[in-house]
């Protein structure tokens, strides 16, 4: 399985069993030594800003608060979007991409749009873990956004960042008609 692909089945389980996923943050809280958070398999920690405290927090959320979603589909006009996103980030962490011409490149979307970045995961379960808890962003936008109803297609890039070792780009929407091809199923 790819990268891609898999990170996608976790967006996919966070949103069909929330309170399930909440136990995979259980299990990433554990490598907690203060605000340090340290995976066993990664070559340095990484200090957070609300250490554990974002971890209970995300994990309540999810038991008491959320509720299933549906699936999101897989999109490939949504996925080179996402590329399109992750070349900026990785040319710039700060980088201030205007989203209408990328988008605008590959399709037309409806409703909602997201755009979703995580820097330093190893893993796409990490990915979401990070995105669902969102340290130091007390908005948590990025949770809301992964479970938002009214969300039906997906598309997502991953690739290396010389300060942070990965990126991963997530773009959802509501509708998306893909412009350039009109078969819109990923192949990875």
């Amino acid at each position: 399985m790819s990268y891609e692909r898999d990170l996608i089945k976790e967006i996919n389980l966070l949103r069909t069993n929330p309170k399930g996923f909440a136990d995979k943050i259980a299990a990433a809280k554990t490598y907690f030594k203060g605000n340090i958070w340290r995976h066993p398999d990664a070559k340095a920690g990484i200090k957070t800003e609300e250490g554990p405290a974002a971890y209970d927090e995300a994990i309540d959320f999810l038991k008491r608060k959320a509720s299933p979603v549906e699936e999101l589909i897989p999109s490939k006009g949504l996925s080179k979007i996402a590329g399109d996103f992750l070349g900026e980030f990785q040319r710039d962490f700060n980088a201030e991409v205007e989203m209408d011409p990328i988008i605008d490149r590959y399709g037309k979307f409806t409703g909602n749009f997201r755009r979703l970045v995580e820097f330093g995961a190893n893993s796409p379960e990490q990915v979401i873990i990070n995105l669902v808890v969102s340290d130091g962003d007390k908005s948590r936008g990025h949770r809301d956004a992964l479970l938002l109803d009214n969300l039906k297609y997906v598309g997502v890039a991953h690739g290396t960042h010389d300060t942070y070792r990965t990126c991963s780009v997530i773009t959802c929407a509501t509708q998306f008609e893909n412009t350039v091809d009109s078969n819109d199923t990923p192949n990875f």
